[in-house]
């Protein structure tokens, strides 16, 4: 495909450019896959560089396409050139999928795929956080990323995407000016000029500072004589503009009526479109002249022949030249010749000047249908281009706000906000805040967010406006929940459901409200409502709100497998729902899977949502998986990506703020990382803090979320025991009156350990006796192995080692089999001196214990493909599946294979079958 990037004759220099350039294509096409960013001001020759580079490499598969400046509002503009048209994409991240699963099925030929993306400054945002999302996911992958941008225009791109250029493996390449031989060379091998004098070429050289685009431009209109002369000042460069409409002016009435049919259409557009749209019978002609000329470029598909401009500022220079009169006849003759909806409305926008309510309600409409079917992308351009054409300030207001939260949901935080700076002030101050409210929520600043919807409500005086207040109020029900206020979260949470009359309620509103029922007490009255839902499975995609808040009032109750059964439905029926509710199942997919001791399975769902919250600019979720993967990798002994999950999900939240469901878990994350580590005073500094929330807080609640055992055993550590006590007596207390049987299980433990340290051995033993009927009743691993390790501790300490054995020999078995590797040290270490050899048989008895899973060597991630492929599924499955490319599955699955001393998928379905 490198044809398509010809050479050129007119290229010159950049020697040391290409080296770089072939080696790392040569790096990427070892299975290193690398990011290469071309930087340069316009002209300076980036697309010619890489173009260059392109047909001399001899790449097996480019795939390429580029921004322009006119199809930045365009949602998935460059996508469809990377992919080709015909395709639609519910939100960037489902796209990104798609470019990943092409960009892994087109490896495997000889050397690298290139992703080649031209003026990236100019690409419409769906398609870059698209791109975010694949380069995130590049590991073992044969791809060389190649992007292009103007250095003044870099900080126009998303924060996802400069977040991945950032990273220390993306190598920057700047282009600077030519030097003056190679300026005589480029006028040479151009045709502009025979010969070059030095005189000429230093003075060329000092006034345009090398730039090829601008001394093209000189020796396209001066004479060489006139360079060279010392007393003839030199003119500013031409315009690229003035050079492609000079061209163009050179060319017969037909061939310039093609030429200005493919710039309103967009490129690359089909041959056939833009000669309907020119009304032209002959076609041959006017395409060889346009050729000629270096207007137009032929793409062909197969048996599809579509045109390009050689560059964006081709086609930007002829649109911009045809005036208002014609460009608006060519948009309104496109809107009647165009195929879909969305595509009519696009050209009819272009061709309006001036409000338009028609029109406005028509694209309003429009985004109505496309939100049944959660095409946010789509939704947000339509309401954004009906805001600007309604005439009345509040109704572009309105229409403005609405196309606040479309950009939102689609995971697009900067747009909204610039959007927000473009709505008319002084007017709708109410839905102006609101819209506000919700930018500042998705950023984590939560306080900020809550002040502003309160101002909402209050500016809507009792509900003038019923949708905006029933909007705003189930935001503050969402913003009480996110603060840990139950009882203030319900109250919000009625007044939204009083204010949706016959509209549909607020997405999550429901979800919103059964959780403050449980928060407040009322957790009976919540699964009542959701009495009526059919098996989770057969639960339709409006309704898996209250399928997940089911699933949180049975997790918060103990029911564990209840609630990741119907956690897992919800992420099925998410699989193509907006990226905040996405992540969010994943998130509490995961969380079910910690408490059920399914870890394997726990970290890939944990870091699958943290990405795609990281991938969506989800700022106030992303602390969550991140804060729940880290529990799991510290407790099975991977020290320092529990720290990186740490330290991640503490850089998330806005720590100005005052303590809420962030601040607790990311607290919670570093509390056990440190516990792990033996550091007592680490856990203390973490966890103090929390005992600021007064009782009615959801950190203080039943079942929500486990830290006073942490705090309380950290004292004990410390010798603080009258310290310990007050911590654990309120958690004791919650726990027994709820009789929340996780939460038991904790505080009975930790119970045990305090009247241990007092030297109550009769106390001692009942607690622990306790903590492990508690766990045992409801199948917390976890929980259980604890309270028998921490059971046979104390036997040994007191010199029963007969009935250390047997705890001790139960809390190893159980966390070997989840791969707890620092407490199972803990259990040989107390086994040895009880004269049982770790693992194997000793003294009186045998411990039985095995050896520990997980170190068969495979990885989280190596366990999730290894599990997926020996249920039958095939490699681009498991890609779609755990949102990775199949490159990455592949090297996951060699090693697990070289790792478990397999060969095929049939030792993986004996491997698990055995473990089973």
């Amino acid at each position: 495909m490198a044809e398509r990037y010809g050479v050129g004759c007119g290229f010159v220099g950049r020697g040391a450019e290409r080296v770089l350039l072939r080696r790392l294509y040569e790096e990427a096409a070892s299975g290193r896959p690398r990011v290469v960013v071309v930087e340069g001001a316009a002209g300076i020759g980036k697309t010619a560089l890489v173009r260059r580079f392109l047909g001399e490499s001899g790449a097996g598969c480019v795939i390429g396409g580029g921004g322009a400046e006119s199809e930045t509002a365009l949602p998935y503009g460059v996508l469809a050139q990377l992919l080709g048209e015909g395709r639609e994409y519910p939100d960037p991240l489902a796209a990104g999928s798609c470019l990943l699963e092409t960009v892994g099925e087109s490896q495997g030929g000889r050397g690298a795929v290139v992703l080649f993306v031209d003026d990236l400054h100019w690409a419409d945002a769906p398609s870059l956080h698209a791109l975010a999302f694949v380069l995130r996911r590049l590991r073992a992958d044969q791809v060389l990323a190649v992007l292009t941008v103007r250095d003044t225009e870099a900080t126009r791109l998303p924060e996802s995407l400069r977040r991945v250029l950032a990273e220390d493996s993306v190598v920057r390449l700047r282009l600077g000016g030519l030097t003056p031989s190679e300026l005589t060379e480029l006028g040479v091998r151009t045709g502009l000029v025979t010969a070059l004098p030095a005189r000429a070429a230093l003075r060329l050289h000092a006034h345009t500072g090398g730039n090829p685009l601008h001394c093209r431009a000189l020796l396209e209109r001066l004479p060489q004589e006139v360079i060279g002369a010392d007393d003839a000042p030199l003119p500013v460069p031409e315009p690229y503009a003035a050079i492609v409409l000079r061209r163009l002016a050179r060319c017969a009435r037909p061939t310039r009526d093609l030429v200005m049919a493919a710039a309103v259409l967009g490129t690359p557009c089909p041959l056939e479109a833009a000669a309907r749209l020119a009304d032209l019978a002959e076609l041959l002609e006017p395409l060889e002249e346009a050729f000629r000329e270096g207007l137009l470029t032929e793409l062909r598909h197969g048996c599809t022949t579509k045109v390009d401009f050689p560059h964006p500022l081709s086609r930007a220079a002829v649109y911009h030249a045809l005036g208002p009169a014609r460009r608006t006849e060519l948009h309104s003759r496109a809107a009647e010749l165009a195929e879909g909806e969305f595509a009519r409305l696009r050209h009819r926008v272009r061709a309006t000047h001036g409000p338009d309510d028609r029109l406005a309600a028509e694209l309003a409409d429009c985004a109505g249908r496309r939100a049944t079917d959660g095409r946010w992308a789509d939704v947000a351009t339509l309401l954004h281009d009906a805001s600007r054409l309604a005439r009345s300030d509040t109704e572009r207001v309105r229409l403005g706000v609405e196309a606040v939260e479309a950009l939102l949901l689609d995971g697009r935080v900067d747009e909204a906000s610039c959007l927000l700076d473009e709505l008319p002030r002084g007017t709708a101050p109410a839905a102006r805040r609101y819209a506000q409210g919700c930018v500042a929520a998705t950023q984590a600043h939560n306080t900020r967010a809550t002040v502003l919807f309160e101002e909402a409500w209050r500016l809507l005086g009792g509900g003038r406006d019923p949708v905006l207040a029933h909007r705003t109020a189930a935001r503050l029900a969402a913003m009480a929940l996110l603060r840990g206020r139950g009882e203030a979260a319900r109250q919000w949470a009625e007044a939204a459901l009083r204010h949706a009359g016959t509209a549909p309620a607020v997405r999550m509103l429901r979800y919103s409200h059964l959780m403050a029922l449980g928060l407040s007490g009322r957790g009976d009255e919540g699964l009542a409502r959701t009495d009526g839902l059919p098996d989770p499975a057969l639960v339709p995609p409006q309704d898996v709100d209250l399928l997940m808040g089911r699933g949180m009032l049975h997790l918060w109750r103990d029911r564990l497998a209840l609630a990741h059964r119907e956690f897992e439905a919800a992420a099925e029926a998410l699989r193509q729902g907006p990226v905040p509710l996405r992540a969010f199942a994943l998130c509490l997919v995961g969380e079910a899977e910690l408490r059920l001791g399914r870890w394997d399975e726990a970290v890939t769902h944990l870091e699958c949502s943290a990405s795609i919250a990281t991938d969506g600019n989800q700022v106030w979720l992303t602390s969550l998986p991140h804060a729940a993967a880290a529990v799991v990798l510290a407790a099975r002994g991977e020290d320092e990506r529990s720290a990186w999950h740490v330290h991640c999900a503490a850089t998330a939240p806005d720590h100005t703020e005052p303590i809420d469901a962030a601040h607790c878990h990311t607290a919670c994350a570093r509390a056990f990382l440190a516990t792990v580590r033996g550091r007592p005073a680490e856990v203390v500094a973490a966890l103090r803090p929390l005992l600021a929330c007064d009782r009615d807080h959801a950190a203080n609640l039943p079942g929500v979320l486990a830290w006073r055992d942490l705090l309380a055993d950290a004292l004990i550590a410390e010798g603080r025991l009258d310290e310990a006590e007050a911590v654990l007596g309120p958690y004791e207390n919650v726990a027994f009156a709820h009789r929340q049987h996780s939460d038991l299980a904790a505080a009975c433990r930790v119970r045990g350990n305090l009247h241990a340290a007092r030297h109550e051995t009769k106390a001692a033993e009942e607690a622990y006796e306790t903590a492990v009927e508690h766990a045992v009743r409801v199948g917390l691993p976890f929980h259980r192995a604890r309270a028998e390790s921490d059971f046979g501790v104390w036997l040994r300490r007191a010199g029963r080692r007969g009935a250390a054995r047997e705890h001790l020999t139960v809390a190893r078995t159980l966390l070997a089999e989840l791969g707890a590797v620092p407490f199972v040290t803990v259990c040989d270490r107390e086994l040895s001196a009880c004269g049982v050899r770790p693992g194997g048989s000793g003294g009186n008895g045998g411990s039985g214990g095995g050896g520990v899973r997980v170190p068969d060597g495979l990885t989280p991630q190596e366990h999730a493909v290894a599990q997926l492929a020996a249920t039958g599924l095939t490699n681009r499955q498991i890609a779609r599946e755990l949102i990775l490319s199949v490159k990455t599955v592949e090297y996951h699955l060699s090693h697990a294979y070289a790792k478990l001393g397999i060969g095929s998928r049939i030792g993986l379905v004996a491997h698990f079958r055995a473990g089973s």
